[in-house]
């Protein structure tokens, strides 16, 4: 990374930046527990089988094994190798949720372990309760009125069938001597455990999910890492936001309810498995039927909670900066806003409205941003909301009151020696020495939210909760540990400043199962580039396909200056999400139209001013995004499963029900045309109006700058309202009416 960018656009790196630097402490530790001298120990043989309330506990007698380092002529591998068992016995439990949604926990301890217990449960994954399920159990199976699950007597393999027979859920089972597939079993080292599992992959089987993947729609095949953490771009395996939730095709979810270190390998060590492996004692996940991916998304928010509905005015455009640097910026971009007949609801202060930049006091600074209150209402008036940004670390400087008041009430999390918890030496390329907020502290949350409500009197309307990826595991929290922490603290982070709001938004970029519940995400630090412009859409996609209903991005992309081609591609893509922000990195990187070429503008203000007039079916989508967990950027899969063509198109997506958006994600220079796939039905170009019957198939429009490609499902009444509109006023009355037949 060139020093001059990195330094101006990430302060939180310093001067010393390793030039080489790889930590494998989180990306060995669970394979440390798959070889020898760990053993691991298997279920062999119901020896009890126990009814109560909700399911059905097992107890197992246990085999084990352990893979060892061997050689066959030129190759090296692990092998399979008896082991004297390290358990005495192992417990599977069979819960039931719903009629159609089961639990499986495995331990060697008969107690179901609860390692979120001190957590509000509104700081949770889990939010559900069981639900009360006639069953019955006979012969090893438990049936409901939707499906049944066998249990082996011999090996505790795991089938679900619907009660038509069509098996939808296996464990995998292997007694092959090449070490490629680590099934249920728990193995332990020292004072470390780890739980491994295998679900049988079949061979045209597909697999959604597990949060923001920016690599690919699909994870058949794909490594996936899961510990949070800045991803600085939109091209790589690094993610803001892992969820430990995907869907299969062959019509089951499956959620795993630990935010401890987790892998997943999907068709990678061995085609045929899905395999995945928790840092700790307790394997507990839950299997969610579905006749459609629609259904499994519903029952995985079902467990996990649904979206609040956020504000009207926050679908409309925001445009910020890194960073506004006074009320005599902000003011000239409202002024700017206005003149150049641009469409929009909301202004955003990034990291330099405190007395320095990126000095988190939340105080608005004397000389740049006095009088805030007086501000606010001023900008309000003139129809814009007011975002702030705001971190979950605070600099530990003379000048920041919040720095001593947290060290003085323990609102940090702490080192070994109960000090405020700084990351050592050897990391400081990394991070500055800002200290982090300890949001597992009750009183540490009760006294955030008293900071984030005073910014709501002065009249902000929304917080950006950036950061909240980079967690230490070894540091000491008051709640809970920090191998549990690191993944969740997102979440209780975000519901903390969500909760202290006066409205249902933050801006939030990371985050994890129960995410949804805080509303709204965006997609991080993006390049300027096409590559990452794909990415962000695929990232979007995933999110969508893993409970996320609503998700943003940055416009223009964040690192870089995009040229007016890839602004204008970004600007048609964010103008549909279901939330439109243009931001980038620096004071001089603008992204604001009126900054690019006239026919930029002019472009931009088309799709802006689209965006403004459909604002009824927007927001009448976003509704039932909240009652069902669908997102509003759909993969084709999602609306149309049964169609195979569409399981791996990433580069369209249907705009909640009715709209098919075929976004640019390459320049004029590549390719004048888009090849676009039509799902079978009859669509309607919106542009040209031509109307085109598709039993699946792909078409090729022509395209210029100004096109972006839409096309509207046949039957779709669409209502319009005035572009002019300021949301927050309310979207005012239809002007009219249109029904695309």
């Amino acid at each position: 990374m060139d020093k001059a960018v990195s330094n101006k656009a990430f302060p939180q790196f310093s001067e010393n930046t390793k030039e080489s630097h790889q930590d494998n402490a989180y990306a060995n530790s669970l394979d440390m527990m798959r070889v020898s001298p760990c053993v691991q120990n298997r279920p062999s043989g119901i020896t009890k089988a126990e009814i109560y309330d909700n399911g059905v506990v097992f107890t197992f007698g246990v085999s084990a094994r352990k893979s060892v380092l061997s050689y066959t002529h030129e190759t090296s591998l692990d092998l399979y190798k008896p082991a004297e068992a390290t358990v005495g016995r192992l417990y599977l439990h069979i819960e039931l949720w719903t009629d159609s949604i089961f639990r499986v926990v495995f331990s060697s301890e008969k107690e179901i372990k609860n390692p979120y217990s001190r957590l509000p449960k509104d700081a949770r994954m889990l939010t559900a309760e069981p639900e009360k399920v006639d069953f019955t159990f006979e012969n090893n199976t438990v049936r409901t009125k939707e499906i049944e699950i066998h249990i082996d007597s011999e090996t505790g393999k795991i089938t679900a069938n619907r009660l038509d027979g069509k098996e939808y859920f296996s464990e995998l089972k292997t007694a092959f001597k090449a070490a490629d597939i680590y099934d249920l079993s728990l193995s332990s080292s020292g004072k470390e455990a780890a739980c491994f599992e295998a679900v049988s992959l079949e061979n045209d089987e597909v697999i959604y999910g597990l949060g923001e993947r920016f690599d690919s729609l699909t994870r058949n095949g794909r490594t996936v890492d899961f510990h949070n953490k800045d991803a600085v771009g939109t091209t790589s395996r690094r993610s803001y936001i892992n969820i430990p939730f995907y869907v299969s095709t062959k019509g089951y979810g499956l959620f795993l309810n630990s935010s401890a270190e987790t892998d997943w390998q999907i068709a990678t060590t061995d085609l045929n498995a899905v395999q995945f492996g928790v840092l700790e004692g307790q394997l507990d996940y839950f299997v969610i039927a579905g006749e459609t991916p629609k259904d499994i998304i519903k029952g995985y928010c079902h467990l996990t909670g649904f979206s609040k509905l956020p504000p009207l005015w926050s679908f409309g455009l925001w445009m910020s900066r890194n960073s506004y640097t006074s009320w005599k910026v902000v003011d000239k971009i409202a002024e700017e806003v206005r003149e150049n007949d641009i469409p929009c609801d909301v202004l955003h202060l990034d990291t330099a409205w405190f007395t320095e930049d990126w000095n988190c006091d939340l105080k608005f600074s004397e000389e740049r941003f006095p009088n805030p209150k007086e501000h606010i209402k001023a900008l309000n008036d003139k129809g814009f909301k007011v975002s702030l940004w705001q971190y979950n670390f605070i600099p530990p400087r003379e000048n920041n009151s919040n720095y001593y008041e947290a060290v003085e009430n323990g609102y940090l999390a702490k080192d070994s020696q109960g000090e405020p918890y700084q990351l050592p030496e050897s990391k400081k390329g990394s991070w500055t020495d800002d200290v982090i907020i300890d949001f597992s502290n009750p009183e540490a949350r009760k006294w955030y939210s008293e900071k984030i409500k005073g910014l709501m009197d002065i009249g902000a309307s929304a917080i950006k909760t950036d950061f909240g990826e980079g967690i230490p595991e070894d540091a000491v929290y008051h709640s809970i540990d920090g191998k549990h922490f690191h993944n969740l603290y997102s979440l209780v982070y975000n519901s903390t400043v969500f909760n202290a709001s006066s409205e249902n938004i933050v801006w939030a970029r990371s985050g994890t199962a129960g995410s949804q519940r805080y509303p709204l995400h965006w997609g991080g630090d993006s390049q300027c580039s096409f590559a990452a412009l794909s990415g962000t859409l695929r990232a979007a996609l995933s999110l969508g396909l893993s409970g996320i209903p609503f998700f943003s991005h940055d416009i223009g992309g964040f690192i870089g200056t995009p040229d007016d081609e890839l602004y204008i591609r970004w600007a048609q893509l964010g103008l549909f999400s279901s939330h439109s922000r243009c931001h980038g990195v620096g004071d001089n990187a603008h992204r604001e139209p009126w900054y690019f070429s006239q026919e930029a503008l002019e472009i931009f203000r088309f799709y802006d001013k689209l965006r403004y007039s459909l604002m009824p079916y927007i927001y009448s989508q976003a509704k039932k995004c909240t009652e069902t967990g669908l997102p509003m950027m759909r993969a084709l899969y999602l609306e149309y499963p049964g169609d195979r063509n569409t399981r791996f198109i990433d580069d369209e997506y249907l705009f909640g029900e009715s709209l098919l958006i075929a976004p640019v994600l390459k320049p004029l220079s590549k390719s004048k045309s888009r090849d676009i796939y039509l799902p079978k039905g009859i669509w309607h170009d919106y542009f040209t109006k031509e109307k085109i019957v598709s039993d699946g198939k792909w078409i090729t429009r022509e395209i210029d700058l100004k096109t972006m490609p839409i096309y509207v499902k046949d039957g779709t009444v669409l209502e319009y309202c005035s572009a002019d509109t300021c949301l927050a006023d309310g979207m005012g009355e239809t002007v009219k009416t249109e029904k695309w037949q």
